[in-house]
């Protein structure tokens, strides 16, 4: 664990290790290769498992495996760590969508809308899981 003598991490605390990894995690996910990406992501999680752009991608990665229940787990694991990213309160609705969990997937998209209000996306969605709802 790499905690000096301050009250708390921020994201100049990451394992620089970790870092390395993501991008070349991110290299592999720009070129559609999401296996290999996702297997980046997996090590920079275990090299750092408070590195939140790396929990984000692999949800991210997940949705374009189509593996989506996975992808939510990501996503709660980034929440868990800044749960005020409405980008990711989005991509969690998005993500409950494709499992039919609409109600969930609304209620991600209500707490990205009460974190950034005119964020359209969320709106949008928002709207859709309602529908499906009706």
């Amino acid at each position: 664990n790499n905690i000096s003598g301050t009250s708390g991490l921020t994201t100049s605390t990451i394992v620089p290790k970790a870092i390395d990894l993501h991008n070349s995690g991110f290299d592999a996910y720009l070129k559609g290769d999401y296996p290999t990406a996702l297997e980046y992501f997996n090590q920079s999680i275990a090299a750092d498992p408070n590195y939140l752009r790396a929990w984000i991608d692999k949800g991210n990665v997940l949705v374009r495996l189509n593996r989506s229940e996975e992808a939510v787990v990501a996503y709660n694991a980034a929440l868990a760590r800044s749960p005020g990213r409405a980008d990711v309160w989005n991509s969690r609705g998005e993500a409950l969508m494709t499992t039919g969990n609409y109600t969930a997937a609304r209620d991600s998209f209500d707490k990205a809308l009460q974190i950034a209000p005119e964020y359209a996306a969320a709106k949008e969605n928002r709207d859709l899981a309602q529908k499906k709802l009706q």
